[in-house]
């Protein structure tokens, strides 16, 4: 999420990376020398937080309070970490449960820095990214996929980039749960199980098939365990193949149980492996997978390099909104004009209001390519169609919240002002849509020229205008804008001065 009140440290050389999955939470910390990431330690929990979803939506307390001591307890491993050197992300358990917006605020209160929730195509992205980084750099075509507690990511990709890109809503957890509840095993459950992962793979089974890939590669715990059991065998040197996962299946239904000892199976990872294993067997039949090898890097790894980027300035969400605004047929060269406005304005009063520049900054750059996309589907009422677009649709590198941030934005960049419009997202974010606001105002078109030395500046909630009078009276709409602004202003609980006659 976007915080308006930090500036991130680009010289800090530490920096660390938190996955709370479905059925495990990761912590990851690592160095930034000379290009080069070296991994310094990693620390994992079986949380199990997926076993705790409700039917309702809702968490289970105990498996709750689990998840929040062990946040803890990462909390106090990062303790000096300075704000913005840590991103911590949840998937799919966090994106089912009703509660998350009080989640959240506990895990923030008990780990010390801020937590996300990332859409299932930004996790398939941060797992590609992971993987692509940790292999021999080259322009292969490759089928990538990451087994979860909650979801399956399966991404086809070249080189570094990502081009088919699907979160499936079935994980190792979740099969447990629904098939092998009581920890019995039969062919008839296995059968069951396979059948229903294929019906959620049938659907964008024709997007992979339309693709041919050199290498295929599995991530995290469930498909390096099925490596490992491979390898432990003597069934390979660590290759799956669809023979070996026939083998695993046929070896639960011998002795009937889910949390039977299995040669290269860790003890805490038995209870869901066959859920797991099944997964990961449906999509070898359905994808005709010949076969797989377990990369050593995942979603956590690709959150650092992520994290990494967005220090130095090589932040992929700069590149998502650009081509979001260019697929709305947006007018980039005023987008540009108001961006330069506002940014322009934020810069005169970001020490007044309290301001982190850093992330204001991109976040009213953003705005700014995206409160017209809304244009393509109505001209009445467009920023309200802006805003729906820019919270729902897929952009990669945002989180839920950073999405819901930039939405409110787009939302309120014209008409009604309300402090309702961002009870979600915080109302430290009017001030900004104040800057869009005038930076709209004063781009509306470029017929005129824009008024030299324009200024605005700040005491609290009272804005004042500073620009020529005779420069207004020559551009009377625009003067009629800023009469209207002071209503809407007034409505937030904003003053705003505008020069007068002298």
């Amino acid at each position: 999420m976007f915080n308006l009140s930090r500036i991130l440290s680009k010289e800090n050389s530490h920096i660390a990376a938190i996955d709370l999955g479905s059925n495990s939470f990761h912590l990851i910390i690592a160095r930034w020398e000379n290009q080069q990431l070296t991994l310094l330690d990693r620390l994992r929990e079986p949380v199990r937080m997926g076993w705790g979803l409700e039917k309702d939506g809702s968490l289970n307390p105990e498996v709750q309070e689990r998840a929040l001591a062990c946040l803890e307890r990462f909390g106090e491993r990062l303790r000096n970490f300075p704000s913005g050197s840590v991103r911590t992300v949840g998937t799919k358990t966090l994106r089912s449960i009703n509660n998350s917006r009080e989640f959240l605020a506990l895990a923030k209160q008990k780990l010390g820095h801020p937590v996300e929730i990332i859409s299932g195509e930004e996790e398939a992205r941060l797992i590609y990214l992971g993987v692509a980084h940790c292999i021999a750099p080259g322009d292969k075509t490759r089928l990538v996929m990451d087994i979860g507690g909650g979801s399956t990511e399966v991404i086809f990709g070249q080189g570094m980039e990502p081009r088919v890109k699907e979160s499936l809503s079935m994980g190792c957890v979740a099969m447990t749960k629904r098939f092998f509840a009581d920890g019995k095993v039969t062919e008839k459950a296995i059968k069951k199980a396979r059948i229903a992962a294929g019906q959620e793979i049938a659907p964008v089974a024709d997007s992979y098939s339309e693709h041919s890939w050199q290498e295929a590669l599995g991530a995290s715990g469930t498909i390096k365990a099925v490596a490992s059991v491979c390898l432990q065998a003597g069934w390979s040197d660590g290759e799956i193949t669809l023979k070996s996962l026939e083998k695993i299946l046929k070896h639960y239904v011998k002795h009937g149980a889910t949390d039977i000892p299995l040669a290269g199976v860790s003890e805490d990872r038995q209870p869901v492996f066959l859920g797991g294993a099944i997964v990961l067997t449906a999509l070898f039949e359905n994808l005709h997978i010949e076969s797989m090898y377990a990369a050593d890097w995942a979603l956590r790894e690709g959150l650092l390099f992520d994290l990494k980027g967005r220090l130095e300035d090589h932040d992929i969400r700069e590149q998502s909104v650009q081509a979001l605004a260019r697929r709305f047929h947006v007018n980039m060269a005023k987008a540009e004009r108001v961006a330069v406005m506002a940014q322009t304005l934020l810069h005169q009063v970001a020490e007044s209001w309290a301001l982190g520049i850093s992330d204001a900054d991109k976040l009213l750059r953003w705005a700014a390519y995206l409160y017209p996309v809304g244009l393509d589907i109505a001209h009445s009422d467009y920023h309200k169609h802006s805003a729906y677009i820019v919270e729902n649709v897929d952009i990669a590198g945002c989180s839920r919240a950073e999405q819901a941030q930039l939405a409110a934005l787009v939302r309120c960049h014209r008409k009604s002002l309300r402090e309702k419009h961002f009870v979600d997202v915080g109302t430290e974010l009017i001030p900004l849509a104040i800057l869009l606001r005038l930076g709209h105002i004063f781009n509306r078109t470029k017929r005129h020229s824009l008024p030299e030395g324009l200024e605005v500046s700040v005491d609290g909630k009272c804005i004042e205008l500073k620009v020529a009078h005779e420069w207004l009276e020559q551009n009377p709409l625009t003067m009629a804008d800023l009469e209207s602004e002071v209503g809407h202003l007034k409505n937030a609980g904003y003053t705003m001065i505008i020069p007068t006659e002298e």
